[in-house]
């Protein structure tokens, strides 16, 4: 076989016996170095995984296995406080957040927030605000004051990173002796109080000033507290947006409106139950088993006081 060059001067000649062989070795080279670079991909891939469900782990970990009881003497069946939550990630790893902190034998505070966006980066702000909220004292039973100085230290921590990132958040105080709840939001939803006695379904108002930014976005931004009555056999649901936002085949989200009415559809159902009708109604209507965004609910319902 004639061989030139690439401008085509005659170089030489070359049988084609080993023109074989050169390309199969050079073929059997190519071949080692693909497999060489699989195994290397494979292997931080394997690590990514291992990472993940790590970061899996230890955000379910940060989430509650049991909740308070009120009184602490009380049984699970006649606590005047009882919670459930269920959440559903997009991912391995998501930005919502529940928590349930006792702050007296009758009171209890719940912070339930959404980070922007969803995976490690989501999810590791949200064990900073684990962290932050434990490490408040007092303002703990002020939520204006907590979200007030959540949003001062997170603020503060994000400034260092150069990457605009928020949290909407939401933080309810109950009090079974006083039978008020107290809020204050940071760009979140309102909570939705089920007034079963009156079989009645709202948005909790919110007083001028109980409703700031998000967190994050303002150092100096502050925030008040609304309050609102409650009623024995009242529940209140606090949500994240990814359940409302949810989208059907037509582009149309299930809204705000979709979750009241389902909710007043089941007026009487208890804790746990009135979640998982929630999220059937919802993948019903979206007509999808998974979802775009995170999905974070909870439930606080008042019993036992009269």
């Amino acid at each position: 076989m004639l061989l030139v060059d690439g401008e085509g001067d005659f170089i030489g000649l070359i049988s084609t016996q080993t023109l074989f062989k050169v390309q199969n070795a050079l073929l059997r080279g190519n071949i080692v170095v693909l497999e060489t670079k699989e195994r290397e991909i494979q292997a931080k891939n394997d690590q990514m995984e291992t990472d993940l469900r790590m970061a899996m782990e230890l955000q379910q970990a940060l989430l509650p296995k049991e909740y308070p009881l009120f009184p602490p003497t009380a049984t699970a069946e006649m606590a005047t406080l009882r919670f459930a939550h269920l959440y559903q990630p997009a991912s391995l790893v998501g930005g919502d957040f529940f928590h349930v902190v006792r702050l007296s034998d009758h009171s209890a505070g719940v912070f339930i927030c959404d980070v922007m966006g969803h995976g490690v980066r989501s999810a590791l702000i949200t064990a900073m605000l684990r962290a932050l909220i434990g490490a408040e004292g007092l303002s703990l039973a002020d939520p204006g004051l907590l979200m007030t100085h959540l949003n001062r230290e997170l603020t503060a921590i994000l400034k260092q990173t150069g990457t605009v990132l928020f949290v909407t958040a939401l933080y309810c105080v109950f009090d079974s002796e006083e039978l008020v709840m107290r809020h204050a939001r940071a760009g979140h939803p309102a909570p939705l109080h089920v007034r079963r006695s009156a079989g009645e379904v709202q948005f909790a108002s919110g007083l001028d000033g109980a409703a700031g930014p998000a967190l994050g976005l303002f150092a100096g931004s502050t925030f008040g507290t609304s309050s609102s009555h409650l009623s024995s056999g009242d529940l209140v649901l606090l949500f994240t947006d990814g359940i409302i936002e949810a989208e059907n085949a037509a582009g149309a989200e299930w809204g705000a409106a979709g979750l009241k009415q389902a909710a007043r559809a089941n007026l009487q159902t208890c804790g746990r139950d009135l979640l998982d009708l929630l999220l059937a109604n919802v993948r019903a209507f979206t007509g999808a088993s998974e979802f775009a965004d995170d999905v974070c609910l909870a439930s606080i319902e008042l019993q036992n006081t009269s």
